[in-house]
């Protein structure tokens, strides 16, 4: 489920999901819209410095005028932001600022002359509607560029964003290979002509594993990432034999829940390499999921050595440190990575919220 889809308007182009400009149709966009020009009407009666409670009238018109502007100018940018999603970000931008100080100039005049008809002064100095339209356009100028420069601020904050946590996926994508490949190579070559079947299915666990790590999606349904650790751990099996063992039950958690690729199979391949591998006799590793409200919690356990402390080797931090970092981008701080050492066993639990998946 790639964010971009999920989050995509109907009928939007890429180049409109790409667009700097919030989208002005949106009902959540239009909200925050009208509750920032209330402020701003509140904020310019403040600024007269007359006492509040004798401003009610002045407040009640500033606010339906500032409104007015808010919501003729949110119109503007929704029918022209297809039109607007195909110039460039300089031009975009300029045409957007001139739209909004257009649309302000003409309601100001409109505003004063409906006004001076019923012979209501605005303020305690009368000015003509060329003086009134004057402010109001130097007052939606300076605050028309504040709000570009905002949102393109905040637009290349969020593609930063989902680059880097592309990136990070992609430097996941990259570990699996090297070792794990070499190792898996080697055990298919020593099992054709005595296990065949076994040498088969590990080509085929090791094809299904590897076209998943091409997966560009930021998130999979949590059946898939499991299915990605199975097959990983079936290969690992035939490797390690008796000294692996699984106990894992994810029973109580939806299959449908979304999660970012690469959030488990990263922990599984820690916990045998760096927890059951050393040790001589092996060991089981722990899989446990549980719903805990409206969150999926996935606890995993392994044992390490006794006679060294949890070791954490460059692999290991690169693996670690992606998988919390990219949680925290896609759930905020509702998703959660937690480390817990033990003197003889290592333990980890992913805590992330339940999203039901787009696949």
């Amino acid at each position: 489920m790639d964010p971009k889809k999920q989050t995509q308007a109907p009928g939007a182009t890429v180049e409109e999901e790409d667009f700097f400009l919030p989208n002005f149709c949106a009902v959540k966009t239009i909200f925050i819209l009208c509750i920032g020009a209330e402020l701003v009407a509140l904020v310019l009666i403040l600024a007269t410095g007359d006492i509040l409670h004798e401003s009610w009238d002045e407040l009640g018109l500033l606010s339906v005028f500032v409104q007015w502007i808010a919501f003729a100018s949110a119109g503007v940018l929704c029918t022209a932001r297809r039109f607007l999603a195909k110039l460039s970000l300089v031009w975009a931008a300029i045409t957007a600022y001139l739209l909004v100080v257009l649309v302000t100039g003409c309601i100001a005049g409109a505003g004063q002359y409906l006004l001076l008809k019923i012979n209501y002064q605005w303020g305690s100095n009368p000015e003509t509607i060329g003086q009134f339209v004057s402010r109001c356009v130097m007052i939606s100028a300076i605050m028309t560029f504040v709000a570009l420069r905002y949102f393109y601020i905040q637009h290349q904050w969020k593609r930063r964003i989902e680059l880097e946590s592309q990136a990070r996926v992609e430097a996941l994508q990259a570990r699996i290979r090297p070792h794990f490949l070499f190792n898996s190579m080697n055990i298919i070559a020593s099992l054709i002509h005595t296990q065949p079947n076994a040498a088969e299915q590990a080509v085929e666990d090791l094809s299904e594993l590897f076209r998943a790590t091409l997966h560009t999606g930021a998130m999979i349904p949590l059946s898939e990432e499991w299915n990605l650790c199975r097959n990983y751990m079936r290969i690992e099996g035939l490797r390690l034999d008796e000294r692996l063992t699984i106990d894992a039950d994810l029973s109580k958690v939806p299959e449908d829940a979304a999660i970012p690729m690469l959030t488990l199979q990263p922990l599984v391949e820690n916990a045998i390499y760096h927890g059951i591998q050393p040790l001589e006799q092996g060991g089981t590793i722990t899989i446990r999921g549980e719903m805990q409200g409206n969150m999926v919690c996935i606890h995993l356990s392994n044992p390490i050595p006794a006679e060294s402390k949890p070791r954490a080797p460059q692999g290991n931090r690169i693996a670690m440190v992606n998988i919390g970092h990219r949680l925290n981008l896609l759930f905020g701080s509702h998703a959660k990575m937690k480390v817990n050492k033990l003197p003889e066993r290592y333990e980890v639990t992913v805590t992330f919220p339940y999203l039901k998946s787009g696949k």
